[in-house]
């Protein structure tokens, strides 16, 4: 039954990449990808966990008279595997990423649709950067560029005299954020907690997502002050005493959230900085599962430097929790990309260390260019130390991948 349903997922999944259309006006890729996890399983002996993740992927633009434009993009993704100890899976999923329509004007412009809304500017770890939500293993993958998933909203931008923008964000239904989007409950990436209940915001005015920012520059110094009012995307873990035992109950607490970020550059060297103060939150605690309100705040500076065709980035994060108990933490992470002939090979480096957890993750992703519009790309990640936080929950999970892509 699983071979069949596996083989129907693969099938749906090329016949609707043969049926991509190749217009001028229409762009994509797709590509196909095997992952291999040696051992994700704590149980004895070797659990090998193999993956085959087939994406396809198109857009189109189309500019209607002078003030509207149209964009819709979506991909179609499928996956076939093994998963070790979890059995064999397979999944195919549609999704939109920009689908939206844009009134532009010299000093406004209004979107809505489904989109993604980037805020912050340190590099993968962006404590303002909540209004979408996170695939996990795309994340872990590929980054935060290909991670974040579209939600509903409604966009509008002001343009202010002396290079400055205010930007209101409205999101009428929550999306919550994936530990994967194909077959979830089996995938190795998947580290969060079986709960038969799981309550997530109803769409209503009550239920309503939304915040501002402001941007502007002074003295070669981008600067910008956010506020958002949200649902946390990842869920708060409840158990709940109850005459037939103890149940576990999955809830997404509201938050509050105030930031500021800025950037400059000096020569080849930049500076940047980004803090999220999280005024009203609810955290989660494990004896017994709960969420206890409280108060958070995540902060981070980067240094980068730009020479060519190279890029390297070092970023310090410092994050506090206050409920019950007040704790903080300190990650470093760092963050390199460099291409070589004539941009036809590329490197792509990434790492994090939590020196108080003793946990890391390090991440490299090479390309090359094997003909016009076809790449081959090979990336390995590894983890290392075991802890509460995901990080260290992940320490089995090491992974390599293989993918051919080819743009349309």
């Amino acid at each position: 039954m699983k071979a069949r349903r596996r083989a129907r997922t693969i099938a749906l999944v090329m016949v609707l990449a043969a049926g991509v259309s190749v217009e001028a006006q229409v762009t994509g890729s797709a590509s196909a990808m095997v992952d291999v996890l040696p051992d994700p399983d704590e149980a004895s002996g070797r659990q090998t966990a193999t993956e085959l993740r087939i994406r396809v992927f198109a857009e189109r633009r189309q500019d209607v008279g002078e003030h509207l434009r149209l964009n819709a993009s979506a991909y179609v993704e499928g996956l076939a595997g093994d998963r070790g100890a979890a059995g064999t899976a397979s999944d195919a999923v549609i999704r939109p990423v920009d689908l939206y329509a844009e009134w532009s004007h010299r000093r406004f412009d209004i979107r809505a649709g489904a989109t993604r809304i980037v805020w912050g500017r340190l590099d993968e770890f962006q404590p303002t950067d909540v209004v979408n939500p996170i695939d996990l293993t795309k994340f872990l993958l590929e980054g935060r560029s290909e991670a974040r998933l579209s939600v509903g909203v409604v966009r509008g931008r002001v343009f202010l005299p002396g290079s400055s923008t205010l930007e209101a964000v409205v999101v009428p239904a929550f999306r919550a954020s994936r530990f994967d989007q194909l077959d979830e409950a089996t995938s190795p990436f998947n580290v969060g907690v079986s709960a038969p209940a799981r309550h997530e915001p109803d769409i209503a005015w009550r239920n309503m997502q939304g915040g501002a920012r402001f941007t502007s520059t002074a003295s070669r110094i981008d600067w910008g002050l956010s506020a958002y009012r949200g649902f946390r995307s990842f869920p708060i873990v409840t158990a709940i005493a109850a005459p037939a035992g103890v149940t576990l109950t999955e809830t997404f607490p509201r938050f509050t959230m105030i930031g500021g970020d800025f950037e400059t550059v000096r020569g080849p060297w930049g500076l940047r900085g980004e803090v999220a103060a999280f005024v009203e939150d609810e955290l989660q605690a494990s004896t017994p599962p709960r969420g206890i309100p409280g108060r958070s705040v995540d902060a981070g500076v980067g240094l980068d430097r730009r020479a060519g065709d190279y890029r390297i980035g070092a970023n310090v994060l410092w994050s506090r929790r206050s409920a019950d108990e007040t704790d903080s933490d300190v990650t470093l992470v760092i963050a390199g990309d460099r291409s070589f002939a004539r941009e036809t090979r590329t490197v792509r480096v990434f790492g994090v260390y939590d020196p108080g957890d003793a946990t890391a993750f390090g991440r490299i992703i090479a390309a090359i260019s094997v003909r016009d519009n076809v790449w081959l790309e090979g990336s390995g990640g590894v983890f290392t130390g075991t802890s509460a936080d995901v990080l260290g929950r992940l320490s089995q999970r090491d992974f390599l991948y293989a993918r051919l892509k080819v743009f349309f």
